[in-house]
């Protein structure tokens, strides 16, 4: 008895340590890209955001996350495998909602040799919301990969001008 007692005990120290909002954990996002039918794909990204909260509370806030790569990307870049790091931050433990990827106005498209602008209003405003739904633990590394469908993000509006309205897939492991 004394045996399952302690072993118990034991069990709830590291239940209640596992659930310590000071804890932390890592979460690693990429970035890849389905092909395209186009010269290139450039979109401008400025910001990534969860929107988590902790295990105790159903409080939500908006936390930027740091960027290992901003600006400019080439989505036909990352086809075939090819995929880049956006970030690995560390972040507080609990549950990520959502997430949000910020675009900045140099996104362009280039076909036939010519540069041209891709209108993105909805992504320069409020950003590009992604439902998550993950738990992170303490010392735990949550990995997703975004990917960015170039060929059916890009609408031709018929009159030689493109908009950008993002077709993006989450892929968590």
């Amino acid at each position: 008895m004394k045996k399952i007692l302690l072993t118990l005990f034991a069990f709830s120290v590291l239940l209640i340590g596992c659930n310590d909002e000071n804890g932390s954990g890592v979460l690693r996002v990429s970035l890849t890209d389905a092909p395209g039918d186009y010269e290139a794909v450039l979109v401008d990204l400025q910001g990534l955001k969860i929107n988590a909260s902790n295990d105790t509370s159903d409080i939500s806030e908006w936390q930027d996350l740091a960027l290992d790569t901003m600006g400019q990307i080439d989505l036909l870049t990352l086809m075939n495998g090819n995929s880049i790091l956006l970030t690995e931050d560390e972040i507080p433990v609990g549950r990520i909602n959502q997430m949000r990827m910020i675009l900045g106005s140099n996104n362009q498209i280039v076909v036939a040799g010519d540069t041209l602008d891709l209108e993105t209003p909805s992504a320069q405003q409020s950003g590009l919301k992604f439902n998550i739904h993950a738990d992170i633990a303490e010392e735990q590394t949550f990995e997703m990969t975004l990917d960015f469908d170039a060929e059916n993000s890009v609408i031709s509006k018929g009159n030689g001008s493109y908009s950008l309205k993002p077709v993006i897939s989450v892929i968590t492991e």
